[in-house]
Order: structure tokens, then C-alpha cells, then sequence
């Protein structure tokens, strides 16, 4: 509640005077870390909402799920999605849900996510790194490492993603664009059967992205163990990170 007050122009000071809580307790809990359920949570009620509101508020649990599997990768439960939707405040309208037109504009996503999973050679064993990519700007705007290949791999990418995006998201009003899969996310088992394979254009993206992400590195081959190359490739993607959030936008190209 002091949140919200002192986001409308209240001192937090006085909030919590007013309140009987301490200033600096009310400080602790906003720098406090979000639990990782909590996280989920959100980054699922994020995409949920999405879905939601571009189906014309018409799809419930069912079809919302089937869409978390289609455009995320995201194996969830029925009633999972179900208990999401009602602590939002939403559900689904009567009938099939393809006699719902969505609103003009909200039909498809104005961009969209391609995600890939390499395998980075060590001699402790591979080193397995999701990334995620924005196919209009051709930048990285997530990623998540592991020893071995899972879809929690691309799962915690994704919510790297979704955090990152979800400000300029929210300030645009637009939802959050629909991800493809590539081969060899799909290969590695990373990628749901339900989930749409990149085209052309996004095995290109992400095969020059890789040829950068090499050509940076300038590493051993095979690295010595895991937690280097982790090391190596965490610092390399912040670095690509921080450019992107101080470039322009790119412009698509025209033929």
C-alpha cells in the first residue's frame, strides 16, 4: 500500500508514520529479491493477460494453455492457468472460441522471439545456453545456462526475456511477441512439439549472432571447465545487453 501511495507524489516517510510501520523496514522490503515462485507467477500472469487480450477476451483456461504451449514452449496444467486467470480477475467467454474475433490490431504481435540452445564444448561436458532474440531488432534480450538440456533451460531465458521487455511493453501498450523455436533448440528436446519452428529468417538471425558471439569470446576450445566458459559467455552477453539498451532501434531491412 505505501508503494502505490509514494508512486502518487506521498512521502514514504510519512506513509509509514501514518501506518506504524518504519521507514526503513518499508525500504528493506522493496530492495528485498522476489522469490523465484514468485517470479513464475508474475511472468506467467504477464503472458496469460497477453493472450487474453488478443484472443478479445474471449479464450479461457484451456485455450490460453494451449497458446502458452503453441507460442512459449510453456508445458503447464490446465488448472494452473485456470487459478492464474482468476486471481487476475479474467476468464473466458461463452462459446467456441473462434467465433470471437479479436480487436483490429491486436491479431498478431508486432515482432516476434526466436529462441535457440547451443551446446558449448568443455572438458567437464557441454555447456548447454538458451538465448533468446528479438527478430526486429536482432538483438539478445535473454539467456540461461545449464549443464544438461530441459525445458527449464529455455524456460528461465524466456523469463530473463520477459523481464527485460516488460517495461517498454507496458509504456507501448502492446503485448508480448509470440516466439519461434529452432531445429536444434527442437533437437535438443528444449522445444515442445506444440511450438512453432523458426523460419528462414530466424536460423540466419541466429546463426550470425552465434558467429559473433565466437569471434568475441576468443576462448580456449574445448574450454576447461563449465563454470569458465559460463563465466566468459555471462560477460559477453551483458556486454551485447548493454549495447542494445544504448543503440537506437534497429530499422528493418528493405530489399
Amino acid at each position: 500500500m505505501i508503494h502505490g501511495l509514494a508512486s502518487h507524489g506521498f512521502t514514504a516517510r510519512r506513509l509509514a508514520v501514518l501506518m506504524g510501520v518504519s521507514e526503513s523496514g518499508y525500504y528493506a522490503w522493496r530492495a528485498r529479491t522476489p522469490f523465484p515462485r514468485a517470479l513464475r507467477r508474475a511472468w506467467l500472469t504477464r503472458l496469460i493477460l497477453d493472450i487474453h487480450q488478443e484472443s478479445g477476451c474471449a479464450y479461457g483456461y484451456r485455450r490460453v494453455t494451449q497458446e502458452l504451449g503453441r507460442r512459449y514452449g510453456i508445458d503447464i496444467g490446465h488448472t494452473t492457468v485456470e487459478a492464474v486467470m482468476k486471481g487476475a480477475g479474467i476468464r473466458g467467454q461463452a462459446g467456441r472460441p473462434h467465433e470471437q474475433a479479436p480487436p483490429e490490431g491486436a491479431r498478431t504481435a508486432p515482432r516476434r522471439w526466436v529462441v535457440d540452445v547451443l551446446a558449448v564444448t568443455t572438458l567437464q561436458g557441454p555447456l548447454y545456453t538458451a538465448v533468446v532474440l528479438d527478430t526486429a531488432s536482432r538483438r539478445l534480450i535473454g539467456w540461461s545456462t545449464a549443464a544438461t538440456a530441459h525445458l527449464g533451460l529455455v524456460q528461465h531465458a524466456l523469463m530473463a526475456a520477459v523481464t527485460r521487455a516488460e517495461p517498454a511493453a507496458q509504456t507501448a501498450l502492446e503485448p508480448l511477441p509470440s516466439c519461434s523455436f529452432t531445429e536444434r533448440a527442437g533437437s535438443l528436446q528444449c522445444a515442445p512439439v506444440r511450438a512453432t519452428v523458426g523460419d528462414w529468417y530466424d536460423h540466419a538471425l541466429v546463426g550470425a549472432f552465434w558467429d559473433t558471439v565466437h569471434r568475441d569470446l576468443h576462448g580456449p576450445t574445448p574450454w576447461p571447465d563449465r563454470q569458465s566458459a559460463e563465466d566468459r559467455l555471462s560477460e559477453t552477453f551483458d556486454r551485447f545487453a548493454r549495447q542494445a539498451s544504448a543503440a537506437p532501434p534497429a530499422q528493418p531491412s528493405t530489399p
